[in-house]
């Protein structure tokens, strides 16, 4: 024994903590493929499910208060977040689009900046959205919007009439 361990190059304690890990390992693997547990049990679906639910929730109770500036603030902060994750969040009631009726964007051209003025649009789709045009060359039609994560056919149905391609 003392042979294998000075040809392996290894003290004793680090000998018993790779065999723990090995045997902890295939105990992992027999449990996951033995039918102990079900896949599904494995999915994190759900936990992701709560957590948007969480998010959501949170923000429609600052929906409903009147917000002084440490709030909107707060409200802000929030809607960065929902971006950030992809959720979708009813925000009737609190605006973080700033753009005027009949402006249109050019998304092909537009800035960070300028996007985020989008409805729906944060910083981290505009991030997003110039991260696509730039490794894809641009946009050919606006729909090609809904391509990027957190963009679907509602939020794109707010901001259609804001975008253009030329």
């Amino acid at each position: 024994m003392k042979k294998l361990i000075t040809k392996i190059g290894l003290t004793t304690k680090e000998l018993w903590l790779a065999a723990f890990l090995i045997i902890t390992f295939a105990a992992g693997l027999i449990i996951k493929y033995s039918g102990f547990k079900k896949p599904e049990e494995f999915d994190y679906i759900k936990t992701d499910k709560n957590f948007e639910k969480k998010v959501t929730d949170i923000f429609s109770s600052l929906k409903e208060k009147s917000q002084d500036s440490l709030q909107k603030l707060r409200a802000k902060e929030l809607m960065l977040m929902a971006d950030s994750i992809g959720a979708v969040i009813d925000n009737k009631n609190i605006s973080t689009s700033n753009i005027k009726p009949g402006t249109v964007i050019n998304i092909n051209t537009a800035g960070a900046e300028e996007l985020s003025t989008l409805p729906g649009i944060g910083e981290v789709t505009a991030a997003n959205i110039i991260e696509y045009r730039e490794s894809r060359g641009g946009f050919k039609v606006p729909e090609d919007l809904m391509k990027i994560k957190g963009i679907g056919e509602k939020k794109f149905g707010k901001i259609k009439e804001f975008i253009s391609v030329k």
